[in-house]
């Protein structure tokens, strides 16, 4: 299953990324993602699994971990470690669930005190393999198609990488980075 951005979508993500003006400002000066937030509604959820059963769940604490400010994400980061990935072993959702981080980082729309804690829940997923029921179900490929949705990211996952900022997430960008091309992001990020 492919979760990929329309030419159109494609063409404003990168007017947004040349003219340095990611996501929207809001009424009261909140970034929202436009894209993020369309490419969630585009999936699927309650038809693909997760580790607690169906990825309605999942989807919804995506969105809470991607738009809400500060330690209003209300526990989505700890539920969404264990229905996209659990020790581990990758569910259906996985896939789709980068697509939509990756086009949040792409936005820039992440408000900054919870990029770290989306950029490790991407880390854990394309460092992950496929759970066995999702391999018995014919799911085997799930690690590949989380790396080849992560790499459409590539590129803004290292601007992050690059960027010091207050939380570490440029950190966790790195690992990420490191985990999908570990010899080009070595170079690029000495």
């Amino acid at each position: 299953m492919m979760f990929v951005l329309d030419g159109a979508a494609m063409v404003v993500l990168g007017a947004n990324l040349l003219q340095g003006t990611p996501g929207r400002i809001g009424e009261r000066g909140e970034t929202s993602s436009v894209l993020a937030e369309k490419q969630l509604c585009l999936v699927p959820w309650d038809r693909l699994r997760a580790g607690g059963g169906n990825a309605s769940g999942a989807g919804e604490d995506l969105r809470m971990l991607l738009f809400a400010e500060g330690d209003a994400d209300d526990g989505a980061y700890e539920r969404l470690d264990n229905e996209v990935e659990s020790q581990g072993d990758l569910f259906q959702c996985a896939p789709a669930v980068v697509s939509v981080i990756v086009a949040a980082v792409a936005e820039g729309s992440i408000p900054a005190a919870n990029l770290a804690s989306v950029l490790d829940v991407l880390g854990r997923v394309v460092a992950g393999y496929p759970d066995r029921d999702e391999v018995a179900a014919g799911n085997g490929d799930l690690r590949e198609q989380c790396h080849a949705e992560a790499m459409k990211g590539y590129w803004s996952l290292l601007r992050v990488a690059v960027e010091r900022d207050s939380f570490n997430a440029w950190r966790v960008a790195r690992d990420v980075v490191s985990a999908l091309d570990e010899e080009h992001s070595r170079r690029i990020l000495k």
